[in-house]
């Protein structure tokens, strides 16, 4: 049985998220739940793995940096974040291209790195910048101003996540959402629909539940299914091999442990050109190979 092997199910089999085709990731859990556990076993399962791109957001500059040397971009300020987004959406569009052109219907391995979009914290990334909000306004005028631009920016950036959600599965690009904050105020419907797989740590609210696993699953899993002395335990939903929500525990994944992974695994990384120039995608549309997948 392959996949990302991120936990242990409570009946001691692995808990593997399928690989190279997987749905788009919610991870949602308070404080102290261990989410960064959860984020850590993930990017170390991909980490290994060869033509893997992983581009990180980390707009709190914590949880992804410990893996900066394995990541093809890590951007840590909402200029940078934007950048990030609008090159992945023009990614996506050239690799459409690409299948559509050559009659393929999702994405090989032979066509390209695999491109991993880790997202930590999805509410920072949807909230005014303050940076921009606290620069220089000295005046009413100016501060509202800067308000109708802050939010014109976040209106953007929250449709360009959703637009790449929507079509970059069968492109070879996957998202991961992380959030601390699992409610439906903070975490965009369009969004929020198109993570599939549904990563609950412990929270605080039967809403909150039915956020990060689905509606309705408030009124039949408790908020204090998980207490707060088990770091790491979890539910998931979305899994290919089971109807109803898994419970389970991320593996333990210490920062020496981050540090060793990076280092054994950071000549694996592709750069920036390799993955944005589109020289691969152009070289397999020289000599597409056979079309197998069909």
């Amino acid at each position: 049985m392959t996949g990302l092997d991120i936990g242990r199910r409570f009946d001691a089999r692995p808990l593997l998220l399928p690989w190279p085709y997987c749905p788009h990731i919610l991870i949602g859990g308070e404080t102290g739940s261990g989410k960064s556990g959860v984020c850590n076993s993930l990017v170390g399962a991909l980490a290994a793995l060869i033509n893997v791109a992983i581009c990180g957001i980390d707009l709190k500059l914590v949880e992804l940096s410990p893996w900066r040397d394995r990541l093809t971009v890590l951007a840590v300020t909402p200029a940078e974040a934007d950048q990030l987004l609008v090159d992945l959406r023009n990614l996506i569009r050239e690799r459409a291209q690409f299948l559509m052109t050559n009659g393929h219907r999702k994405w090989r391995d032979e066509f390209g790195p695999w491109v991993w979009l880790i997202v930590d914290e999805l509410a920072e990334l949807q909230a005014l910048d303050a940076d921009t909000l606290a620069g220089a306004v000295t005046t009413p005028a100016e501060a509202q101003a800067v308000l109708r631009s802050g939010r014109n920016n976040q209106q953007i950036r929250t449709a360009l996540l959703g637009s790449l959600a929507r079509l970059a599965r069968f492109c070879g690009v996957t998202i991961v959402g992380a959030t601390q904050y699992p409610s439906a105020e903070v975490i965009d419907q369009q969004i929020r629909t198109q993570l599939t797989v549904r990563i609950m740590l412990r929270v605080a609210s039967g809403e909150q539940v039915n956020v990060c696993l689905g509606q309705g699953y408030g009124s039949s899993i408790s908020p204090k299914s998980i207490g707060p002395s088990e770091r790491g335990g979890l539910w998931i939903a979305g899994l290919p091999d089971a109807v109803e929500p898994v419970r389970g525990r991320a593996h333990w994944v210490s920062d020496d442990d981050v540090t060793a992974r990076t280092v054994a695994t950071r000549h694996l990384t592709p750069d920036h050109a390799t993955v944005f120039s589109g020289e691969a995608t152009r070289l397999a549309i020289a000599a597409p190979p056979p079309r197998s997948d069909q």
